[in-house]
């Protein structure tokens, strides 16, 4: 098991406060994507200037995918600033997903196979999802026509902020946003209520918990080239839930329909045999790493963990840490934290 220090994304500043995303949805519903966007370029751009962590944390991991080929020119700083430009991208089509902005229609694979089949079985589920596009476009799409409800899992204290606002604009929405510090055993237990009643929870698996040093809750995996922890947690629950895990990204395109899901099987249930319980933790978080750099492959430029992923620069981390209070965009993050 790994021992990381969690402090590398969990000890930046937030700056998601609810004025914030409240301000940012009432522009996206006055103007539009495409003239949010023009707004947005310099803010975003001077937080790609100050925000250096994130900024060589972004080249990091651009520079990783592009030597594993997911990427075709090799990245430069227009390429960093516009992978910080998609991560506001992705917050607009947020707020559009819970405004009911974006339905079926603007989906590919919605109908599709197995994901339209895990919508009209009536089973709750855990969906493993990660910090890759857009996952709650789907948890609004998802809740059209109120098949079933969504629980989503969050690690920040974004938690009450969004849902407030979902609130606001969508006073039907079936999705809820729960903040857990840790799954413990009270938590594990209204989630399994939630799963017997049909309910999907949602939660990343591509980040570790935010407790300082989170001993014993991350793996090593091998994972576009280097090792990197991912937490266990996630195959955890799958184990006490005892109930389908699938694995879910949804990404915009430059096409139509403008986004696309990729959804696939996962287990069904999580098995961690006691001997061997160690060695089923890793080989999980080893096929959620593959399912993920195969979704990065459709669209690299919207991952988004602007921090030390891999452990690169931790050596540095002290004489870099006055850098914190300049957090980027990106440090409000994706509600699944």
């Amino acid at each position: 098991m790994g021992d990381y220090k969690s402090e590398n994304w969990a000890s930046q500043s937030e700056r998601g406060t609810r004025l914030g995303i409240l301000i940012s949805a009432k522009i996206y519903r006055l103007f539009g994507r495409r003239v949010s966007m023009i707004l947005l370029s310099p803010v975003v751009f001077f937080f790609y200037l100050s925000g250096v962590q994130q900024r060589r944390a972004s080249r990091a991991y651009l520079n990783r995918a592009y030597e594993q080929g997911l990427m075709a020119k090799k990245p430069s700083f227009l390429t960093g600033f516009l992978h910080f430009m998609a991560f506001a991208g992705s917050m607009l089509d947020k707020l559009a997903s819970w405004t009911g902005e974006i339905n079926n229609t603007h989906v590919a694979g919605v109908d599709d196979g197995e994901f339209d089949a895990a919508k009209n079985t009536g089973r709750g589920a855990l969906v493993l999802t990660g910090h890759l596009g857009n996952p709650e476009l789907i948890r609004a799409v998802a809740t059209v026509n109120k098949r079933f409800s969504v629980t989503v899992l969050m690690h920040t204290k974004n938690a009450e902020q969004f849902n407030s606002v979902i609130n606001q604009f969508s006073k039907h929405s079936t999705v809820r946003l729960v903040q857990v510090d840790d799954i413990d055993i009270s938590v594990a237990m209204q989630l399994s209520s939630r799963v017997d009643e049909g309910e999907w929870i949602v939660m990343a698996a591509d980040r570790p918990p935010p407790h300082g040093t989170a001993k014993n809750s991350t793996v090593d995996v091998d994972f576009l080239g280097g090792k990197a922890p991912f937490p266990i947690g996630p195959y955890i629950l799958g184990a006490a839930l005892k109930c389908p895990v699938y694995f879910l990204s949804c990404i915009r395109t430059n096409q139509q329909p403008s986004f696309s899901i990729m959804f696939r099987h996962f287990a069904d249930p999580v098995f961690l045999p006691r001997k061997d319980r160690s060695q089923a933790l890793q080989a999980y978080a080893q096929q959620y790493a593959e399912l993920l750099k195969e979704a990065l492959a459709m669209a690299p430029k919207q991952w988004f963990n602007f921090y030390d992923f891999w452990g690169d620069f931790s050596g540095q981390t002290k004489e870099t840490s006055s850098d914190s209070s300049h957090s980027s965009a990106a440090d409000s993050d994706s509600v699944l934290n």
